[in-house]
């Protein structure tokens, strides 16, 4: 019989393995990065915010089948948690289950009444930017932590809930082994207007990001203008690294790479100035030759990033919807 449960602690190698099982369902198109039981710990059970009590499992018998865990979102500034903005951060039903879609239902119900016993008053199916709290960089890889419209149930299954559709995204991918960004010539201007700085440990900004930026590896590309010395545009990725033998093996022998973040100065938009520094830092993941790919998620709306992957030749994978509910 069919029934939710809270999280145990023993429950995280459950995770992992429902995480691969969903992983693999669709041998032509791996919706999912790779996800060790080591970065589950690190990377989302290891955050600053992460309260366990916002998972729950659903399990047939002593069979887990599905999983959500869901966040409560910082208050406006970042400085420390909200209690108004709840998110379900990420929902998975085994693909093999017979029947999936009352797993989605049983999962979402039980996060609504989590987040509802907590006082939020809207409730994000998916994670809008720039308050997703976990598997940032690990569902397609991104900003926007989406639902993908091939998740045929779980999409179906926020609809049934009474989400409506708040936010569209794209997944772009790309595939960087011999990678050559395009020649423009008012992109490669940039060159001797500004400098490129490289840093593995960006700073955060807030308490929030802090906590986002915890126990990840990242790069950061900063221009700052040759004239002034101000920064005026940033790039920020994060490499998903494995961190054992046999997890480099699941990588086929490389790491992969998600865009997290693009920000420039309202002086310089427009000018290619973000496309310079994006090419860079990609040419720079080519040196590293561990990089196999790079992925992101963009609200379907962010016009100038869309138009920027696309003069790079990244490939549009698909789409994905972030939804919203409110609750009082």
């Amino acid at each position: 019989m069919l029934s939710i449960r809270p999280f145990r602690n023993e429950d995280p190698p459950r995770l992992v393995e429902l995480w691969r099982k969903c992983r693999y369902s669709n041998p032509q198109q791996q919706t999912l990065a790779h996800l060790s039981l080591n970065q589950l710990q690190a990377q989302v059970f290891g955050l600053p915010m992460t309260d366990t009590r916002c998972v729950m499992l659903a399990v047939d018998g002593s069979e887990p089948v599905g999983y959500v865990h869901t966040a409560l979102a910082p208050v406006g500034d970042g400085s420390q948690p909200g209690n108004t903005t709840g998110h379900i951060c990420f929902l998975c039903a085994a693909p093999a289950y017979h029947d999936k879609k009352k797993v989605v239902a049983g999962l979402i119900t039980a996060a609504e009444k989590y987040l509802s016993g907590c006082g939020v008053q809207e409730i994000f199916g998916g994670s809008p930017t720039p308050s997703a709290p976990f598997y940032t960089g690990f569902y397609g890889g991104g900003e926007s932590v989406a639902v993908l419209q091939s998740d045929t149930d779980i999409v179906q299954g926020f609809l049934d809930a009474g989400y409506i559709i708040h936010q569209k995204t794209v997944w772009f991918h790309l595939d960087i082994r011999d990678y050559e960004p395009p020649a423009m010539t008012d992109v490669l201007q940039w060159m001797h207007i500004v400098t490129i700085e490289l840093n593995e440990t960006p700073r955060a900004k807030s308490w929030w990001e802090g906590c986002i930026l915890a126990n990840g590896q990242w790069v950061e590309a900063t221009a700052y203008s040759n004239e002034t010395s101000r920064a005026i545009a940033r790039v920020r990725i994060r490499i998903a690294c494995p961190d054992a033998a046999e997890d480099f093996a699941m990588y086929g022998g490389s790491w992969t790479a998600s865009l997290m973040d693009i920000r420039v100065h309202p002086d310089f938009r427009h000018k290619g100035v973000a496309t310079f520094l994006l090419a860079e830092l990609l040419q720079h993941l080519i040196a590293r030759r561990q990089i196999m790919q790079i992925d992101a998620h963009i609200a379907e709306d962010s016009i100038a990033v869309y138009a920027l992957l696309n003069a790079l030749n990244w490939e549009q994978k698909e789409t994905g919807f972030i939804f919203f509910k409110p609750i009082h």
